[in-house]
């Protein structure tokens, strides 16, 4: 079944923001324009703007037009992705701040995550992920031991947790929630933001061997970073 033509046209628009074609503070076409481009009518291009002003890519400035939303990074939500190489796609200098690298006993949260006993050994890694010398992440990672035996080897400010985790185990499953939260003073501080600055805090749980093996918390300071994704449905459904 052919796409309905405002969902052509918000894909186009959504592509030309992607790809750099329309930067951020660029004005996008005219409605006019954009029906004339198309061959629709006005109201049709207006349910496509609409929708992505909705979305927070596109703002409305009266007298003025339709401008790209001014987000500093545009980060994935659905796809699983290295924090550190969104940072170079999106052409910035990234760094890594190791704040902790050790074995530990879980707390009673990260046990229940990770399907464990309470109490169990666990892996932790906290880093700051800086892009041109900017916080944009604060990412906190739990791993199993039997696992990842060489976890507490590896350089994290030099290689990413990504990249080693990928090495050792295929994601079968993924479980992703997300959630707006503000700040504690201690991860304020890191971010360099305000208590009162609401952040969006992406909790990322994988399986592998038919086991839990790793819990994710990224913390990303909501007014510097915009979450999105695009995907075709079947492919998340499994088909290619």
């Amino acid at each position: 079944m052919p796409q309905p033509r405002y969902l052509q046209i918000k894909n186009e628009i959504l592509h030309e923001i992607q790809t750099g074609a329309l930067r951020p503070e660029d004005r996008i076409p005219s409605e006019h324009r954009l029906a004339e481009r198309f061959t629709v009518s006005r109201l049709t291009v207006q349910r496509a703007i609409r929708e992505l002003v909705s979305e927070g890519l596109l703002r409305r400035t009266q007298g003025s037009g339709t401008f790209v939303t001014n987000f500093t990074h545009r980060f994935s939500l659905i796809e699983v992705r290295d924090v550190v190489e969104e940072i170079r796609r999106l052409g910035g200098e990234a760094t890594t701040e190791v704040l902790l690298h050790r074995r530990c006993a879980a707390d009673h949260e990260v046990s229940r995550l990770l399907e464990m006993e309470a109490g169990s050994d666990v892996f932790h890694v906290a880093l700051v992920q800086s892009m041109d010398s900017e916080p944009v992440a604060y990412e906190e990672r739990f791993a199993v031991p039997s696992v990842y035996p060489d976890f507490l080897d590896q350089d994290f400010s030099k290689r990413s947790v990504f990249d080693y985790l990928a090495s050792r185990s295929v994601l079968e499953e993924i479980e992703n929630v997300v959630a707006a939260v503000t700040p504690d003073k201690r991860i304020a501080a890191l971010l360099e933001i305000g208590r009162a600055e609401p952040c969006i805090l992406i909790q990322r749980r994988n399986w592998y061997q038919g086991r839990c093996v790793t819990l994710t918390r990224i913390t990303y300071a909501g007014s510097r970073q915009l979450l999105a994704s695009r995907y075709r449905p079947y492919e998340l459904a499994g088909g290619r």
